[in-house]
């Protein structure tokens, strides 16, 4: 019983105090935004942001998550969350992989936790910026399941957590888990697992709070979670690399920021014309449309994750210095020895374009070759020192995987064709993009020798020999296997063509279906009239009038076929030809020549910005109504309202002529804020002018008000005997002396007992 007591008279005392408590608190955090030094923002936080279901958006939390979740990047070091979760009131503060040296396998993130409405509450924040060499394991995606590298970084986030709850034996837990980035679609596959595990977590759905930012979607699972909020700018390239034709998404309700940004797009290899303009989020739709059609997922895995991932490895792993050197090693050492030796860079072009004309492995292999003469003959310079020997190799054996998976799509690029599936108007060089080289010399072996044998069974029977001519050297198997198929071809058309020449009919039909339906397509799709009249037919002395008439009816039946097929494929208006010109590097060059405006649309400091602008606490606000009242206090019941447009909740106290009001001198309202002077409060105000001030935790808005006060002038007039209140307040604070007294000595006695 004596515990009661005691835990009463401590309410009593407390809740007073409790009651009077700012429910939002505000500070200053420091982060390290990409490409500047550390830098403070204001933060607000509350409680009761954990109040509501993890499945009710929380604008001020959302605002504050980011807070929380930039916090972390920092060099190497865990101080600013750290400092800035202690202001909060977080403690038993746990940092994970944020002061070592970041690798491929680390993955950085703070832990701290405090009691929240009678549960324990976790909050998690992952690195997602300044974690050097982590930054290869962004591209290791694996050919199934959730993308590889993201995947085993949230496993180790959730051991991490796990851990942590179970070494503070927390119990009831909430858990407020936040990330930009890598770090956003970490957090979102670890909210996918705590979701499906509740139990390992000691919690509830309606207890995880988690707001990723800026996060690619890396998840095979595509069931959206109400309590996992996904943020994104719409100019942001970031979020869309890992397209959804891979089979990947993001599982949580998407809130889309920011307002629309046009880029320029360019055509021309060398011109570098511009094109036209376009806007980002439309360009990035087109980009990653096309690039996926072009690189599937299991071919990315097989051949460009691994090298992909170790060159960021070695880049980062070096020191600011070395990281400069390195870069200057590649991007103006070996580039100006490539242009210094003539004969090495006219080698390397004629290959370059024959290899990405005729997808030839062993050109490839050929420009990998000179490119690691180069690099071996300035191997030793200044800027090349910086690499150890086991460094130097790996970037010397990741060159052709990278030269040799991205060629074919480059050079695809290069005749991207204005609204017109590129497919459907080349698909002869399109199909060789996928053509080994052994293939490539059958498929031109057979068109060559086919051409050659039916051209000498027409016009001459008896001359029966094979000739034939390799212009490009593609190496011994392209060689090998268009001889074969050149003689192969030149037998099987060497007949056709001694039959054609027997056949004269036959051979006007032959020839005249092999223009008729594309003159008569090119002629619909372009609403010309259907003219079977010019039937392109050039007369020569060996046409004899058998040949000329097939000849004639062929034609006229294809066109007419082709003219009805090109009549349901119109030309688009403002296209003068079917064939329109083509836009050499459309969407590799347009993304280089905007890679610095569209990386500036991924940096923490420009999505903070949108993310502030959401969270209405950030919002600058003023007195809305009310200013420069004047008020008659004459017996009625009176009352002065104040309106302003500055949250309720970061209200702070209320002072009148300088001086705080009691709760029982006003009333408040939401709306955003409503302060109404009582009519008890107004009337023991002189007349005249007085001021009020409304003091927030950021801002202080103040105004005048008039009052004629004929009840408070007369009182001062009759001069009442006052001294007969302070009679009544001195036997007042007796009796409260006497009752406090009187608990201290009743629980004295029981704690004797």
């Amino acid at each position: 019983m004596k515990k009661i007591y005691t835990i009463i008279l401590l309410l009593t005392i407390l809740i007073p105090i409790f009651g009077n408590a700012e429910s939002v608190q505000t500070g200053k955090f420091k982060y390290m935004p990409a490409f500047e030094e550390e830098t403070e923002e204001t933060y607000y936080y509350s409680d009761n942001y954990f109040q509501e279901s993890g499945k009710t958006y929380n604008e001020h939390l959302m605002g504050m998550s980011f807070n929380l979740a930039i916090s972390t990047f920092e060099i190497r070091g865990s101080s600013y969350s750290k400092t800035l979760l202690e202001e909060l009131g977080f403690d038993d503060f746990m940092a994970y992989d944020m002061l070592e040296k970041p690798t491929l396998n680390t993955i950085g993130m703070v832990i701290a936790h405090k009691k929240v409405n009678g549960k324990d509450l976790v909050a998690i924040a992952v690195r997602g910026e300044k974690y050097d060499s982590e930054w290869g394991n962004n591209f290791i995606v694996g050919e199934s399941g959730n993308a590889k590298g993201f995947n085993d970084s949230s496993i180790k986030v959730i051991d991490g957590i796990k851990e942590y709850i179970s070494m503070n034996n927390l119990e009831n837990v909430k858990i407020w888990l936040v990330g930009y980035s890598r770090a956003g679609t970490i957090s979102n596959l670890t909210g996918v697992y705590m979701n499906k595990h509740l139990w390992e977590f000691n919690t509830t759905a309606d207890d995880l709070y988690i707001y990723t930012f800026e996060a690619p979607a890396a998840s095979i699972d595509n069931t959206i979670y109400d309590n996992i909020y996904t943020i994104r700018s719409i100019n942001d390239l970031i979020p869309n690399v890992y397209p959804e034709e891979w089979g990947f998404y993001t599982n949580g309700k998407v809130i889309d920021i920011g307002k629309t940004k046009k880029i320029m797009t360019y055509k021309g290899l060398e011109e570098q014309e511009e094109y036209e303009e376009v806007e980002l989020n439309e360009f990035y739709d087109q980009f990653f449309d096309w690039l996926a059609s072009r690189l599937d997922r299991k071919i990315y895995a097989e051949n460009l994750e691994e090298p992909i991932s170790k060159l960021f490895d070695i880049y980062f792993s070096k020191s600011t210095e070395d990281r400069e050197k390195l870069k200057n090693f590649f991007l103006e050492d070996v580039k100006g020895e490539v242009i210094a030796n003539q004969d090495n860079f006219n080698t390397i072009k004629s290959y370059v374009w024959s290899a990405m004309g005729h997808n030839s492995d062993y050109l490839y292999h050929k420009i990998v070759d000179i490119i690691i003469d180069i690099v071996n003959g300035i191997r030793n310079n200044s800027n090349g020192l910086v690499l150890t020997d086991e460094e130097y190799n790996t970037i010397i054996d990741s060159l052709y995987p990278i030269i040799r998976t991205l060629g074919p799509i480059i050079n695809d690029d290069t005749m991207y064709y204005d609204g017109i599936n590129y497919d459907e108007f080349i698909p002869t060089v399109a199909e060789d993009y996928l053509l080994t080289d052994a293939e490539m010399g059958e498929k031109y072996g057979a068109f060559n020798g086919g051409d050659s044998g039916y051209d000498d069974g027409f016009y001459d029977e008896e001359k029966n020999e094979y000739s034939y001519e390799i212009y490009d050297d593609y190496g011994p198997e392209y060689e090998e296997a268009f001889i074969n198929s050149y003689i192969e071809a030149y037998k099987e058309k060497y007949e056709l063509g001694v039959y054609h020449r027997e056949n004269p009919a036959a051979k006007g039909e032959y020839d005249a279906k092999k223009i008729a339906y594309s003159y008569g397509y090119y002629a619909g799709s372009n609403g010309d009239e259907c003219d079977t009249t010019d039937t392109y037919l050039y007369i020569d002395d060996w046409m004899t009038q058998e040949y000329i008439d097939a000849y004639n009816e062929a034609y006229v039946s294809d066109y007419e076929k082709g003219y009805t097929d090109g009549l349901a494929n119109p030309v688009a208006e403002d296209e003068e030809e079917i064939y329109p010109d083509y836009k050499e590097l459309y969407h590799i060059y347009s993304l280089i020549k905007n890679v610095s405006e569209i990386m500036k649309q991924h940096y923490p400091q420009t999505n903070l910005k949108l993310i502030h602008e959401l969270d209405s606490y950030y919002t600058s606000y003023d007195l809305t109504d009310g200013a420069n009242q004047i008020i008659k206090i004459d017996g009625e019941e009176d009352t002065l309202t104040f309106k302003t447009s500055g949250h309720l909740e970061k209200l702070v106290k209320v002072q009148v002529d300088g001086k705080d009001l009691k709760d029982s001198d006003y009333e408040l309202k939401s709306g955003s804020t409503i302060v109404t002077l009582k009519d008890s409060f107004l009337k023991t105000l002189d007349s005249g002018s007085h001021t009020i001030k409304m003091i927030y935790i950021d801002n202080v808005i103040e105004t005048s008000f008039s009052v004629e006060n004929s009840i408070f002038d007369n009182a001062i007039v009759n001069n009442p005997e006052t001294g007969d209140n302070i009679g009544n307040y001195i036997i007042m604070l007796l009796f409260s002396v006497i009752g406090f007294t009187g608990t201290i000595l009743y629980l004295k006695k029981y704690n004797q007992e």
